[in-house]
């Protein structure tokens, strides 16, 4: 139906491009996946490294930690959200499917957060307290939840991999919302590099990062 209602044609021709888009790194970036994952690897091994061992940090801590609003935690802990990441992102091979994938995990926040508080219109149970759920999930909203999502995707080498999307991704698409999450992706992923502190989460850690 989305396409007979498509007059002029630019659901059409986004199909074609996608089409065209997967197609092209199938042919090219595939053969030759070892060689840029190598180099993406040891270019980004000591960022990587850190990354590593704070998302181990993390990994165990509650939404609240993420300052997540208490009417905007998920009852499911975002598994789904995570989940999308954690397949889409993680294990596809193929850098377009990676990034359809950002773009869905993105809008799985909006849906879910939408769905689960139409469930307790008025009030939801949070931390033993009634929560009213008055607000709409706005910017500020979205990112912790994105961050807290990211975490529980358990993304190997994030810092080499969001190069690669960045280099990857379609030029056309830079300035609509594929560019736009991947902003948010390299935003969760700069936040937990250097600017969480996890002094008071993990006293080893801050030995580690400390080490030369």
């Amino acid at each position: 139906a989305s396409l007979v209602d498509d007059v002029h044609n630019s659901i059409r021709d986004e199909l074609f491009r996608e089409a065209v888009r997967e197609q092209v790194e199938l042919e090219v970036y595939v053969p030759l996946r070892s060689t840029i994952s190598k180099y993406l690897v040891y270019a980004w091994f000591n960022e990587d490294m850190e990354m590593k061992h704070k998302m181990k940090a993390l990994e165990n801590k509650p939404q609240s930690f993420f300052r997540i609003p208490k009417e905007h935690r998920s009852r499911s802990d975002w598994s789904s959200v995570s989940k999308i990441l954690q397949e889409g992102v993680g294990r596809s091979t193929l850098p377009c499917v990676k990034l359809r994938a950002i773009v869905d995990a993105a809008k799985e926040i909006t849906h879910l957060d939408g769905e689960e508080r139409s469930h307790f219109p008025e009030a939801t149970f949070f931390d033993g307290k009634v929560v009213t759920k008055t607000k709409t999930l706005g910017a500020d909203d979205f990112l912790p939840i994105f961050i807290f999502c990211f975490v529980k995707a358990k993304i190997e080498r994030p810092q080499a991999l969001c190069a690669l999307l960045q280099t990857m991704c379609d030029p056309a698409k830079m300035n609509g919302e594929t560019g736009y999450y991947l902003s948010s992706f390299h935003a969760a992923m700069t936040h937990i590099h250097e600017d969480l502190d996890l002094s008071e989460v993990n006293d080893e850690l801050a030995i580690f990062l400390e080490s030369p």
